[in-house]
C-alpha cells in the first residue's frame, strides 16, 4: 500500500490491479456483486491472503453464511493459503450470526452490526475487510433508507481508519443488475461485476469494473479463470480470437 493522497488497496491479482492502475483506491468501499459459482468467496479471499503475506496488512472476512472450517477446507488446494495466516491472526474468519444482529434492535436499527464490523476492524488495525454477505444484511434491514444509511455509515467509518472494504452482493445469475435492493450501488465506491455466460456448451466467468471513483480505470470485460494460483484475467477479445 503507497501512502498518501494515492493509497491504493494492491489486491495481488496482477491482471485486476493493471485495470485498476495499481489498486482500490484504500478506504473504499466497494461492492463484488455476482451469483453462485461466480468466484466471488475466492477473489476476496485471494486480496486478503495476499495482503497479509505480501504486505503485513490484517484482513477480516465477515461471514454470514458459510461456517469458517468449511471455507478454510475449501481454500486449501489454492497456492495463496497461508495457514500461518490463520493462526497469527492476519487473516481472521469471523462468523456473525444474522439474527443475533437483530433480536435486541428495536425497528431494526443499522447501529448494532455496524458497531460490530467496525469495532473488529478497529481491534485488529484490519486494513481490507470482507462482508459476506451485504445482501443478507440488507434483507433485514428491508427498508431502503435503512440500507443506504448502513452501507453510508459502514464506508464512512471504515474510510476513516484506513480499511477498505469488500460488500459481497448476491444476485441472480445473467440479471443486469448490481442489487437485490437497488439501492446498494449508488452508495459504494466502486462496483466490481462478476458474471458468466455460455460458450460451446461451456460457462464462462467474466469479471468487469463497473466504476471506481477517484480513479480512471479499465471498464472492459475480461474473461476470468480459477487455478491453483488463484485469480486469472485475460481481455475477452485476447481470449477468444480465432
Amino acid at each position: 500500500m503507497m501512502m498518501g493522497e494515492d493509497a491504493v488497496c494492491v489486491t495481488g491479482i496482477k491482471e485486476l490491479d493493471d485495470i485498476l492502475g495499481g489498486g482500490i483506491p484504500q478506504g473504499h468501499c466497494v461492492l463484488l456483486c455476482g451469483s453462485s459459482g461466480t468466484g466471488k468467496t475466492i477473489l476476496t479471499q485471494e486480496l486478503l491472503f495476499r495482503g497479509a503475506k505480501e504486505l503485513d496488512e490484517t484482513g477480516i472476512y465477515i461471514s454470514l453464511a458459510e461456517p469458517k472450517f468449511k471455507m478454510m477446507k475449501n481454500l486449501k488446494n489454492f497456492e495463496f493459503y497461508d495457514p500461518e495466516a490463520i493462526t497469527s491472526y492476519k487473516v481472521r474468519v469471523i462468523n456473525m450470526e444474522i439474527a443475533a444482529w437483530m433480536s435486541d434492535m428495536e425497528l431494526q436499527d443499522v447501529r448494532n452490526p455496524l458497531a460490530m464490523i467496525v469495532d473488529s476492524v478497529r481491534e485488529t488495525d484490519a486494513k481490507r475487510v470482507v462482508i459476506d454477505s451485504i445482501t443478507a444484511i440488507a434483507d433485514n434491514l428491508h427498508e431502503e433508507r435503512k440500507i443506504r444509511d448502513f452501507i453510508f455509515k459502514l464506508g464512512s467509518e471504515l474510510a476513516t481508519l484506513d480499511c477498505t472494504s469488500i460488500l459481497i452482493s448476491e444476485i441472480p445469475p445473467r440479471k443486469l443488475t448490481y442489487s437485490v435492493f437497488g439501492v446498494e450501488e449508488f452508495i459504494a465506491d466502486g462496483i466490481i461485476m462478476l458474471d458468466e455466460f455460455e460458450r460451446r456448451g461451456d460457462l464462462i466467468r467474466t469479471l468487469q469494473v463497473i466504476k471506481m471513483r477517484g480513479i480512471a480505470h479499465s471498464r472492459a470485460k475480461h474473461a476470468m479463470e480459477i487455478t491453483t494460483g488463484g485469480i486469472r484475467l485475460v481481455p475477452m477479445f485476447k481470449a477468444y480470437e480465432e
